[in-house]
């Protein structure tokens, strides 16, 4: 099971393109440099409450795509399907994989 920031990031990766650019900006500096919530306040002149609450927020909005749109979920449906489709001996299925994991 992924931790809490894995599946923040995650979220991320999968919703981020639907946030602002400075959200996007802050949460890139934050989850993929590694920055701390000073270093952050700091680059931007702004409070460390106002990075964490920004933070939190952009965090609530990806956790309403995600409830909405679901395609974690389902990305995580069809992995699990694509696994038992792997571990099968069957040509077919392994060709139907194949193709999947192109479009995927």
């Amino acid at each position: 099971m992924p931790s809490n920031r894995e599946y923040e990031i995650r979220l991320f990766d999968y919703y981020g393109d639907l946030l602002t650019s400075h959200q996007k900006e802050i949460l890139q500096e934050y989850y993929y440099e590694d920055l701390s919530m000073n270093e952050i306040a700091e680059n931007y002149e702004i409070s460390k409450s106002a990075v964490q609450d920004l933070i939190k927020r952009c965090l609530n909005q990806l956790n309403e795509y995600e409830n909405k749109l679901n395609l974690i979920r389902m990305d995580e449906n069809l992995e699990h399907i694509l696994e038992e489709m792997r571990n099968e001996n069957n040509d077919l299925l392994n060709r139907f994989v194949k193709k999947i994991e192109e479009i995927k």
